[in-house]
C-alpha cells in the first residue's frame, strides 16, 4: 500500500479488520426464546479485496454470546497472511449486558498471540491470560488498574445497537479492553441516509450512522505512526435493517491518509 511503511502494514490491517468486526454484533430487541443469525462481510481497500469477516451471534433474555472470525484475502493474503478470530460471552440482564469474557487469537505468518479477559462480579479489575505477554519493547504499557470498570469491543457496541432497536441515538462512551490494548471509545450521532448498493450484493436503503473515535491508553505500538494521528482517521459503521427485521450494521467505513477502507455485508 503506497505511503504506508512495510513495519506497519501487519498491524494497520489487523486494526482494520479488529475495527471491522468489533463493529458486528446485533441488537437484542424483545426476545421470547433464543435467537442465532450468521453474518458475512467483506473489507476492500478501493476495488481491492482485503479481508472477509464472518460473525455469529446467539442472544435470549439472560445471556449472549458473539463469535467473529476473519482472515486476509487475495494478494494481501500472500504479502502479509493473518487470520483472527474473537469470542464473547455476557449477560442479558435488566441494566443492560454484562461481559463475562472476552478471547481472541491473531496469526500473523508463524507468530500467534492467544488473550482471555475474564471479568468477574467480585473482582475489582478484570483478569488477563496472555500468551505471550505483549512486549512492552514494542507497544506502550498499560497503566495499572486503568482496566477498572471496562467492557470488550462486542458488548459495547452490542449495547449501543441495541439502544437503537429501541429508537435512541447512538451516542455513548466507554472504557474499551481487549487483553492487548486499552482505549476510550466515543460514539457519535449522525444521523439518517440512504445507502445506494455499490456492488450487486450489497445493502440498499435507509441507514443510521455511528461515528467511533477512539483515545489510546495502552497497547498500541510505539513505532505507529498513527496512533497519535487519530483525528486523521474517520470511523463510521452504518446500521440498517434488513427483511426479517434486524438492525445490523451493513456497511463499516474507516477513511485515513493513505485511503477508504469499507466493510461490506453480503445481502444476497
Amino acid at each position: 500500500m503506497p505511503g504506508l511503511k512495510n513495519s506497519h502494514r501487519p498491524q494497520l490491517f489487523a486494526g482494520i479488520f479488529c475495527g471491522a468486526v468489533a463493529a458486528l454484533p446485533l441488537t437484542a430487541g424483545s426476545l421470547a426464546a433464543d435467537e442465532s443469525m450468521q453474518l458475512r462481510y467483506e473489507v476492500a481497500w478501493g476495488n481491492m479485496t482485503l479481508a472477509e469477516a464472518k460473525v455469529n451471534y446467539a442472544l435470549n433474555d439472560t445471556r449472549y454470546e458473539i463469535e467473529g472470525s476473519g482472515e486476509s484475502q487475495g494478494t494481501l493474503a500472500f504479502l502479509f497472511p493473518w487470520k483472527g478470530s474473537a469470542r464473547s460471552v455476557g449477560l442479558t440482564t435488566e441494566k443492560g449486558f454484562q461481559v463475562s469474557r472476552h478471547d481472541s487469537e491473531g496469526s500473523f505468518r508463524d507468530r500467534t498471540r492467544r488473550t482471555s479477559v475474564i471479568w468477574r462480579p467480585d473482582a475489582p479489575l478484570p483478569e488477563l491470560v496472555a500468551e505471550p505477554e505483549s512486549d512492552l519493547t514494542e507497544v506502550t504499557p498499560v497503566p495499572e488498574d486503568a482496566t477498572a470498570g471496562t467492557a470488550d469491543p462486542f458488548t459495547v457496541l452490542l449495547s449501543t445497537l441495541n439502544r437503537l432497536e429501541q429508537g435512541e441515538r447512538c451516542d455513548a462512551e466507554a472504557r474499551v479492553w481487549d487483553g492487548r490494548r486499552l482505549y476510550d471509545l466515543k460514539i457519535g450521532h449522525i444521523g439518517r441516509a440512504e445507502l445506494v448498493r455499490d456492488r450487486p450484493w450489497t445493502y440498499n436503503g435507509t441507514a443510521i450512522g455511528c461515528s467511533l473515535t477512539y483515545t489510546p491508553i495502552g497497547g498500541f505500538r510505539k513505532d505507529s505512526e498513527w496512533r497519535d494521528r487519530q483525528d486523521e482517521i474517520r470511523r463510521i459503521i452504518w446500521i440498517g435493517r434488513l427483511p426479517n427485521e434486524k438492525m445490523v450494521p451493513v456497511r463499516i467505513e474507516l477513511s485515513a491518509p493513505i485511503g477508504r477502507f469499507v466493510g461490506r455485508l453480503y445481502t444476497q
